[in-house]
């Protein structure tokens, strides 16, 4: 997963620099990578408690156990939950909006796009499921609430005709009122269903282990 997310962000920054960054796309792959490094980090100690090499030797305590890294647990799976959830908002939205605009092909096939619009969603969805432990509910909205983080600022600068778009529903300028409310609406009851989606389909696969 890690890999993949390099692979996604350092191309997104090689073409478009720092402006990358306005994409929806381009953030959430990039905080699905930092989410894969912390996790990874996190279970380095486990996969070498009785190992020999450097890195053993770097999380062990001189009488032989390991570094307590159980405190950073659960904001690590907040992370991946957050960042498991905004691909796939993106995921549904290439589907749903850029792929009727731009052509299926182009969205999900073209060069880093198989990555960022289509395996790193389902991969990490299902890395997420096979978790153990089930997802506090109150966790939906902190996914909501990074939607929110992203849109807001963007909103208020197309407003302002500082910058346009960089998806044709966030250009308020170019459409009605009616249309900006509903685009808002439907984009964060999506988000919203499938974070609660995503949730109930980690508490039965848990159930059933």
């Amino acid at each position: 997963m890690l890999l993949l997310e390099l692979i996604v962000v350092l191309s997104a920054f090689s073409e478009d620099g720092f402006t990358t960054l306005r994409y929806y796309t381009t953030d959430s792959n990039l905080l699905c990578g930092i989410a894969s490094l912390l996790y990874l980090l996190w279970k380095l100690p486990a996969l070498n408690r009785e190992g020999k090499g450097v890195v053993s030797r770097y999380f062990q305590n001189k009488d032989g156990g390991t570094v307590e890294l159980s405190a950073a647990r659960n904001g690590i799976s907040l992370l991946r939950f957050i960042s498991t959830v905004c691909l796939m908002v993106t995921f549904v939205v290439v589907l749903l909006v850029l792929g009727p605009e731009q052509g299926y092909a182009h969205e999900f096939l073209e060069g880093r796009k198989i990555f960022s619009h289509l395996i790193c969603p389902f991969l990490s969805l299902l890395l997420l499921l096979f978790e153990e432990g089930d997802i506090p509910l109150k966790w939906v909205s902190y996914a909501l609430f990074t939607t929110l983080a992203y849109a807001i600022p963007l909103i208020l600068l197309n407003a302002l005709g500082l910058v346009s778009g960089p998806y044709s529903f966030l250009k308020i300028r170019e459409q009605s009122l009616g249309k900006t409310v509903f685009w808002i609406v439907t984009i964060l009851s999506g988000n919203a269903l499938l974070a609660l989606g995503a949730l109930f389909l980690r508490r039965i696969k848990n159930r059933r282990s």
